[in-house]
């Protein structure tokens, strides 16, 4: 497993996101939070927030940093 942070862009404007991905790189879990609001994947709707049906080596994260398991489990729980 990854867990990557960085900064997100959305019809919310901007703020950041959070992914968990699977070995084979395709995201598992991911949370984005903007203007003080969260967003998860566990919520997953039209309006809200959207996992990442891609796969990790098809994305750019120069402005993002691999994180810890523990670090992406304190977001996930925060989001709910």
């Amino acid at each position: 497993m990854q867990y990557w942070t960085g900064p997100s862009e959305s019809h919310f404007g901007e703020g950041t996101i959070w992914t968990e991905f699977a070995d084979e790189g395709h995201a598992l879990r991911q949370v984005e939070k903007y203007d003080g609001k969260w967003f998860s994947s566990r919520n997953d709707s039209e309006d809200e927030c959207w996992l990442y049906d891609g796969n990790i080596r098809d994305l750019e994260l120069s402005d993002s940093r691999e994180i810890s398991k523990e670090e992406f489990e304190v977001v996930w729980q925060r989001s709910a």
